[in-house]
């Protein structure tokens, strides 16, 4: 019975892996507000990115937010400002190697970090 359900879970999280053509990117949360500034709130949860080679899908933010993408040497090699609600975007197809994904809400003082490669 357990292997089973194993398997299932498998199934049911692991589905697109098994095509070998999504990745999942997780994100982290930095917040650089100095120690003594405790807001009166909890953090956002982390979660994850969806990467199908040059496209992102994103959960729909109800806040706009912009995207930067560092490479290796932490030079910005694509910056963009998305709207509240956009769930798809679409990476220049000249991008290639590892990156260093930044999504920066506008007004936070917390960005999430996640790393991938095209």
């Amino acid at each position: 019975m357990k292997k089973l359900l194993l398997a299932a879970m498998f199934l049911i999280w692991g589905g697109n892996y098994a095509f070998g053509t999504t990745n999942e990117i997780p994100m982290q949360i930095i917040d650089e507000t100095p120690a003594g500034n405790i807001h009166p709130y909890a953090p956002p949860r982390p979660w994850y990115i969806m990467q199908d080679d040059y496209v992102l899908t994103l959960p729909a933010f109800d806040y706009d937010y912009t995207l930067v993408l560092f490479d290796e040497e932490g030079v910005v090699v694509f910056s963009a400002d998305y709207s509240a609600g956009t769930t798809t975007v679409t990476l220049p197809s000249t991008l290639s190697g590892e990156f260093e994904l930044r999504l920066v809400p506008y007004a936070a003082t917390y960005y999430y970090r996640g790393y991938m490669e095209l």
